[in-house]
């Protein structure tokens, strides 16, 4: 999509913003359809999302994150020692929060966190490149590095302890799934009366609602 077809695609959004009468029934519809907007204007990291955390000191703590899909909730890959995963350990609910800006969309997503099962994550390690793999043995987000020559030092070792193999996946390396309870659509409007729209489930399985909230 070409830089005049991207602001004419978010001028439009923003004159007709959300209709109240066509939401689907689920917002992982919704969002499918805004995230394949998004994609189609050709961006940088098109699964990008900011992923809030707290600590056992409820301190908050966000960091950017790759999307991996999209199932029954949204699914990252990340070392299990990193600080986003202790600190789902000691408080696993979170929240992602996706920026459109050229679309002039945002999306948040709050629920709570679980593994995937080591059958999942390991499907998900053997499809890598192997210099990813390589890369997910050699690197402990828990400790403070000599310098940048300390990384490519673990990436030689680790290539030459694999080297004429496959690489497994370690155990401290897998898959996390926010499984979401909430959901919040914001459409910039030219008027400045944005468009904010929630879903809301009590439970798993529930039925969603949805309401129309202030901008």
């Amino acid at each position: 999509m070409t830089d005049t077809a991207i602001a004419q695609r978010r001028a439009a959004l923003r004159r007709t913003g959300l209709d109240a009468d066509a939401l689907p029934d689920s917002p992982l519809d919704l969002f499918s359809a805004w995230h394949d907007d998004w994609r189609a204007t050709d961006p940088h990291d098109p699964a990008a999302a900011v992923l809030a955390t707290t600590d056992d000191r409820h301190r908050p703590s966000a960091r950017w994150i790759d999307l991996a899909h999209v199932d029954h909730g949204f699914v990252l890959f990340t070392a299990y020692t990193s600080r986003k995963s202790t600190d789902l350990a000691v408080h696993p609910r979170a929240e992602l929060c996706f920026g459109w800006l050229e679309l002039a969309r945002q999306v948040r997503v709050g629920g709570v966190v679980e593994r995937l099962s080591p059958l999942d994550s390991d499907d998900r390690f053997a499809s890598l490149p192997r210099p990813v793999q390589v890369l997910a043995w050699s690197t402990d987000q828990r400790s403070p590095l000599a310098g940048r020559g300390s990384v490519h030092e673990r990436l030689t070792e680790v290539a030459g302890r694999f080297e004429g193999q496959e690489v497994p996946r370690p155990e401290f390396w897998g898959g996390l799934r926010l499984v979401p309870d909430s959901v919040e659509f914001w459409q910039g409007r030219s008027d400045e009366v944005h468009d904010r729209v929630l879903y809301r489930r009590p439970g798993a399985g529930a039925p969603w609602t949805t309401e129309w909230m202030s901008p």
